[in-house]
This record gives C-alpha cells, structure tokens and sequence, in this order.
C-alpha cells in the first residue's frame, strides 16, 4: 500500500515539476518580447498611433462662474468657455460652490466639442497662484476632491495653498481656508 502511495505523490510531483517548467518558460518569453518591444528603433517608438492627435497644452485665465443646471463656465476677456474635467475629481473641483467667482487660472486643451478639458486648477490672488485641495483636520487626510472624509465622514474644508516658483508648496506662503 505503501509503494501505491509514494508512486501516486511521485506522479503529482512529476506534473507540479513539469508545469513549473513550462510556466518559466512561458515567464521567459514574455519577458523577451517585452525586451523586443522595449528595443524598438527610435524611428518606431515615435510613431506611435495618436501621438500626432495629442493636442497642445493651454493656459487659461478668468474668473469661474457657475450656472445652476449647467457646466462650469470660465469668464475670459470676451468669451464664455465651457469646462469639463479630465477626471471627476477635477470636475467636482469646478463645480465647489466656494470657488464661485474666483480668479482661476486652468491647464488643459481644447476638446473637438469645444469644451475646455482642465488638467490642473489654481486659483489666483494678490498675483499669486494657489494649489487648491480638500483638507480633514480631525483625520490629517488630503483628499482629491470636495466631499466628506474617507475616514470620519465630515466635510472636508477647501484649502488654498501657495504655489513656489518650480510648481512645489511655498514654506513661507499663508494657506487660505474656506
């Protein structure tokens, strides 16, 4: 009864050992074709399929206004531009009522509809740019965007946090809470 045993768990090591060896050849191969992929001529590389679509970036400055029932809409000199957000974090930023008639300056492209799609907000004041972020002071938790706390479920404040010259927090700046 022995013997019968012991040649059965032989036979299960003989499948476990020749399916570990076909998985790490098939590990092996993609790990080449990922190298092939990754060694592809410049020329290539370059060619990619909507690389040429991309649109270029833009700056936009005015004033956030927002009508009830409708999109954001950013006030420029002369001209009423529609917005949409790149993610719905961004959008739900657009649309926080204690932004409302902010200076706000907005990166991002143009959409072939003809919205504005933002990537990154500031809002402005005294010539300065401003981080905006949603703070919990009780949890010490950032959030994306406006709402209630991950953790505690309260609301979460509206900071304004000054912008250094490379784009980072400035140390000496004033945060603006709302």
């Amino acid at each position: 009864m022995d013997k019968v045993l012991r040649a059965r768990r032989r036979g299960a090591n003989d499948v476990q050992t020749t399916f570990s060896r076909r998985w790490r050849a098939a590990k092996a191969a993609a790990v080449a074709v990922c190298l092939w992929g990754v060694n592809l001529s410049p020329a290539l590389r370059a060619a990619k399929p909507g690389a040429a679509m991309q649109p270029a970036a833009q700056v936009l400055r005015g004033k956030l206004v927002q009508i009830r029932g409708a999109e954001p809409v950013l006030l420029t000199a002369g001209k009423h531009v529609m917005l949409a957000g790149m993610n719905h974090f961004i959008f739900q930023t657009l649309q926080d009522k204690r932004l409302a008639n902010d200076l706000v300056e907005l990166h991002g492209h143009e959409l072939p509809n003809g919205f504005f799609q933002v990537d990154r907000l500031y809002t402005l004041h005294h010539g300065r740019r401003y981080w905006v972020r949603y703070y919990c002071e009780t949890c010490n938790i950032a959030a994306l965007g406006p709402g209630r706390c991950v953790c505690c479920q309260h609301p979460t404040e509206l900071q304004e946090i000054p912008v250094g010259v490379p784009g980072g927090p400035d140390p000496q700046g004033v945060i603006i809470t709302h």
